[in-house]
């Protein structure tokens, strides 16, 4: 039986080495390979090397598979993310097990994301997701820690923290922003699902969306003169685009968590029931109002069709007349519109009379016949 399996790794800070290059082209030799990128799709077979080892050398990883597994691997360069910072939003089970995870490659930090869709999921390929996903790392570096409070949320169910003994387990700290996702952000839920509710509850728990920018020129302002010497020489070298990103991350404040007593998951799952019965509340509500709009804007063209059924009656003749399969589909649609018609007006007897009148008149076309007779 054919699968599916998407294998993609991007590089982001700058080219593979040699080395690099050399391992990834020994991986398979039917994937896309080069400095800066590695593809592959399995139909049969799989990856001919490792995943962590390929993640020595590139940035980030995406995978997909046909029976329901979707994997996104982000690498951060040692020292850019304090494990204490990370910690809060792990639930400490296995790799797999949870949606985020983390682990260490050499000196590189690897996040994880991960889904396992019991029954198997699979909609479209993987081709270009991780162009989408992919500005999660630069959020990260430059301190926006969304994506890991989202990593968290996909593993919480309000419906299992119920129990008062479970109170003293607190929820992570919230980030600002979740008001206002960014399109990174907005693929990785799409990917790696939440309840809605329980994010409705945690934006408003958040602090508004984003602080204004820095300008650059006062960032560069507090470097000390060796370090803009040394970022000259870095440019001169052919590090530009590097040096660009870094100042850039300097030019957006750090969001600090909002100040206040942290909130426990109980009170957390307590109020995104809330929130969802509200939610569901709303939308039957919407729902028994669109069929009450429907039913009467039913009812309005039920009444005009009657007002033209004389017309309809004798149209129905030209129609017969062009002996084709859309001419007898339309017949068919306007007899069932006349039979409502008149249902609705009480008159079923004079459309059965009708009806018997048209059945006789083109008894000899059985293909018609069909299409009416459950009328």
């Amino acid at each position: 039986m054919s699968q599916y399996q998407y294998y993609e790794f991007m590089a982001v800070d700058g080219p593979i080495s040699d080395e690099g290059l050399e391992y990834a082209r020994s991986c398979s030799s039917r994937a896309q390979v080069s400095r800066v990128r590695w593809q592959n799709v399995y139909h049969f077979g799989d990856l001919h090397g490792s995943v962590d080892t390929l993640l020595k050398y590139y940035d980030a990883h995406f995978y997909i598979a046909n029976w329901g597994t979707v994997r996104l691997g982000l690498v951060l360069p040692q020292g850019c993310l304090a494990p204490e910072t990370i910690e809060p939003y792990l639930h400490g089970g296995e790799r797999y097990e949870d949606t985020l995870t983390v682990k260490q490659v050499g000196q590189r930090t690897v996040l994880w994301w991960e889904r396992n869709e019991e029954g198997g999921w699979w909609e479209k390929g993987g081709e270009g997701i991780i162009d989408q996903l992919i500005g999660i790392r630069e959020e990260l570096m430059r301190g926006d820690y969304r994506s890991l409070f989202l990593g968290w949320l996909a593993d919480f169910d309000p419906d299992e923290w119920r129990d008062p003994k479970d109170s003293g387990v607190l929820v992570p700290p919230i980030p600002a922003g979740l008001d206002a996702l960014s399109p990174a952000l907005l693929a990785l839920i799409e990917h790696f699902p939440v309840d809605p509710d329980a994010l409705a509850v945690a934006a408003g728990q958040s602090r508004a969306t984003a602080l204004d920018r820095i300008p650059i020129a006062k960032v560069l302002e507090g470097f000390p003169l060796s370090e803009m010497r040394a970022l000259l020489a870095r440019v001169a070298e052919g590090d530009g685009s590097r040096v660009m990103a870094e100042l850039n991350r300097l030019t957006y404040p750090r969001a600090n968590t909002p100040a206040g007593p942290p909130m426990s998951c109980t009170d957390f799952a307590a109020r995104t029931v809330e929130v969802r019965q509200a939610r569901c509340k709303r939308e039957a509500l919407a729902a028994a109002e669109k069929r009450n709009r429907d039913a009467e804007a039913r009812q309005r063209h039920l009444a005009s069709v009657l007002q033209r059924a004389d017309t309809i009656w004798a149209g129905l003749d030209a129609l017969m007349d062009q002996k084709i399969a859309s001419a007898y589909d339309q017949a068919a649609a306007q007899l069932q519109e006349l039979r409502d018609a008149y249902a609705q007006a009480g008159a079923d007897d004079k459309f059965q009379l009708m009806l018997a009148a048209f059945r006789e008149r083109y008894a000899r076309r059985p293909a018609m016949i069909r299409r009416v007779a459950n009328l």
